[in-house]
């Protein structure tokens, strides 16, 4: 990562960062909606909860074509700071989903059946902001068909304040939870909920190349090394270095040229990877 302020006629701020390809989905920028059940409860000795994303969710968030993932982050929230929250035995399994509604009659354990397992052992929670996860082994995510991840806390204890996670209202009923003090609640019928928490699913990390900021007169020449991995460049543009970002432009070489405006601009770069 690479950020050089440079002063010409104008002022102009260029923000480069190559990295993996990160797909967000939900609201993330409304902190302020959080909930403690899904995708799991501190609050409770034991749990599970399951809850999907449709495909045009996952299109919407830009996964057009099969990517393999290789990371989940949760969003956390809340005005109380959360530091080094253990949570043990936690269980995390992914697999298609072609429903888009959770009725009654789905307020069951899913069962394991068409599920891989991604993830099995410990999760500490720090907040707020993303806490990720490095999946066991990489899953391939088909944006063709929805996606439902259950995951499973069977740690047997709690601790206060518990995690806040961040997550976006639906019209439709996209998660389901069930928790228990005594025991693992496999057979419980569970509560549905018209919401679903916000994700970020993540392809495998790209090395970070050198880039170059080239000047002359107005314009600006924006250039990187080639990444092996990489397939595409994209290009993103904000008025400020923490966003909003807007989607500029994608190329398949290592250098992009721009003329300089009346503005300060900050330039976001991600290789996307095959």
């Amino acid at each position: 990562m690479k950020r050089k302020v440079v002063s010409l006629l104008i002022f102009l701020c260029l923000f480069v960062l190559l990295s993996a390809e990160d797909f967000y989905l939900g609201d993330i920028n409304n902190l302020s909606a959080t909930q403690i059940y899904v995708p799991v409860c501190g609050a409770n000795n034991y749990g599970w909860s399951k809850f999907f994303y449709s495909a045009a969710e996952l299109q919407n968030a830009g996964i057009i074509n099969p990517v393999e993932i290789t990371r989940i982050a949760f969003q956390i929230g809340g005005s109380v700071p959360l530091v080094n929250y253990l949570m043990d035995t936690q269980s995390i399994y992914i697999g298609a989903f072609s429903g888009n509604n959770y009725t009654q009659a789905d307020c069951v354990h899913p069962g394991y059946t068409n599920k891989a397992l991604i993830y099995n052992g410990s999760i500490t929670f720090n907040g707020p902001g993303w806490v990720s996860i490095s999946l066991s082994s990489p899953y391939m995510l088909n944006p063709n068909s929805g996606v439902e991840i259950l995951w499973e806390n069977r740690d047997g204890s709690r601790v206060s304040p518990t995690p806040k996670f961040c997550y976006t209202e639906s019209s439709l009923n996209k998660q389901v939870y069930k928790t228990s003090d005594d025991f693992f609640p496999a057979t419980q019928i569970g509560s549905n909920a018209p919401k679903h928490p916000n994700i970020c699913f993540s392809t495998a990390d790209l090395n970070i190349p050198q880039v170059e900021i080239a000047y002359a007169g107005n314009s600006c020449l924006l250039s990187w090394n080639s990444i092996q991995g990489a397939n595409l460049y994209a290009i993103y543009v904000a008025d400020n270095p923490s966003g909003p970002w807007s989607f500029l432009t994608s190329i398949t070489g290592t250098q992009y040229s721009l003329l300089a405006d009346s503005q300060r601009k900050f330039y976001y770069i991600k290789a996307i990877g095959n």
